[in-house]
Formats: structure tokens, C-alpha cells, sequence
């Protein structure tokens, strides 16, 4: 009896130390995101002592309600935070690519954050069969060059930005929209950024 016990002990221990192993072979390959956006994705001063990045889709509803808890703690800190904001279209919203460009394209011509605001403010009216119009009237609205626009949208290079934000999103294990990192951390959707995320602020900032 007292063998058997002592097998299974020792079995147990096996498990447990190749699942360590494992974890730490994991951690030993996973690769840190990269904080890099384009200036006009980003706010606040260089040197904050907070960074915080965020990965959001356009057409995602959390995203959406995530607007009010971000301009709350933006606001809240201003000149405080770095922020952040990376492109992470889910592939099964088909609308928020192109929104994407869309946005990164009024982004060259210094309108990105109207443009951001338009589509998640906007986000039901456009989500839809009339996405193309409507993307276009939102650049139209916003007094864009449109055959500036519409050629940049044209733009190669933008798909494969797309795609290099959602390989450094996967680096960062992101797994679902909205994903922000204050510091490091990870904060997944509005409810832990809006109930956690500011302790956290004044945690990093009072180190």
C-alpha cells in the first residue's frame, strides 16, 4: 500500500514539475509587445511615467463603452500618462479593417482621433451594409482631402500594418478587444479598467 502511495506521489510530482517547465519554456518564448504607434495614435508627453497601451477594434461594443472609463482616466491624469493606441481588428467583425484605415488614413491628414471618436460614437450606423458611405462621409464631414484619403486607403502598406499590430497584439497575448496595459499590466475590457485601472494609476504613480 504503502508503494502504491508512494508512486502516486511521486507521479503527481512529475506532472507538476513538467507543467513548471512548461510554463517557463512558454514565458522564455513569449515576446513583449511593442509601444510603437504612429505619433498622431498617440497622446500625452514621452516621458509619463505612465504608458499605457491599448488594443481596440473599432467595430467591437465593448470598445465602445470602454470610451467613457479611458477619457475619465486620461483626463483624470493628464500629462501623467503616455497612451497609446494600437489596432486590433477581431477577424470576425469584417467592417473593422477597413474602419481601420479609414482612421489611419484621416490619422496622416492629423484628423485620427475625430476620425476614433466618429466610428465608436457612430459605431451602429455604420457597422452595417452602408460602411463604405459611411466611412466616406465621416472623412467628408471631418473636411478631409478625400482624394487624399481614398489613395491612401489604397496604400499596400496599410494592410500589413494591420497585420503587424494584430502579431504584436498576439505577442501580448491578447485575446479579446478591449485590451489595455497600464505599465505592463494588462487590463482586459471596460469593468477592469474602470474599476481597477485607476488604483492602478495611482499606484504607479506615487512609486
Amino acid at each position: 500500500m504503502g508503494t502504491v502511495f508512494a508512486r502516486r506521489i511521486a507521479a503527481a510530482a512529475l506532472i507538476l514539475t513538467l507543467a513548471v517547465l512548461s510554463a517557463l519554456t512558454a514565458h522564455k518564448t513569449h515576446k513583449p509587445f511593442s509601444p510603437f504607434a504612429p505619433d498622431f495614435r498617440t497622446q500625452g508627453p514621452a516621458d509619463a511615467k505612465v504608458l499605457m497601451v491599448e488594443f481596440s477594434d473599432f467595430e467591437c461594443p465593448a470598445c465602445r463603452y470602454a470610451e467613457k472609463p479611458l477619457h475619465d482616466l486620461l483626463a483624470l491624469y493628464k500629462g501623467h500618462i503616455r497612451f497609446v493606441f494600437k489596432h486590433y481588428p477581431l477577424r470576425m467583425h469584417e467592417r473593422a479593417r477597413p474602419a481601420a484605415i479609414a482612421a489611419e488614413c484621416a490619422g496622416r491628414q492629423g484628423r485620427f482621433w475625430e476620425y476614433h471618436d466618429r466610428l465608436y460614437d457612430r459605431q451602429e450606423e455604420w457597422t452595417n451594409d452602408k460602411a463604405e458611405m459611411m466611412l466616406a462621409g465621416y472623412a467628408s464631414d471631418l473636411k478631409l482631402d478625400m482624394d487624399a484619403w481614398q489613395a491612401c486607403r489604397r496604400d499596400p502598406a496599410l494592410p500589413a500594418l494591420l497585420e503587424a499590430e494584430l502579431r504584436d497584439g498576439n505577442n501580448a497575448w491578447v485575446g479579446s478587444t478591449p485590451t489595455f496595459f497600464i505599465n505592463g499590466k494588462r487590463f482586459v475590457g471596460f469593468q477592469q479598467l474602470r474599476e481597477r485601472g485607476t488604483l492602478f494609476v495611482e499606484k504607479e504613480l506615487k512609486r
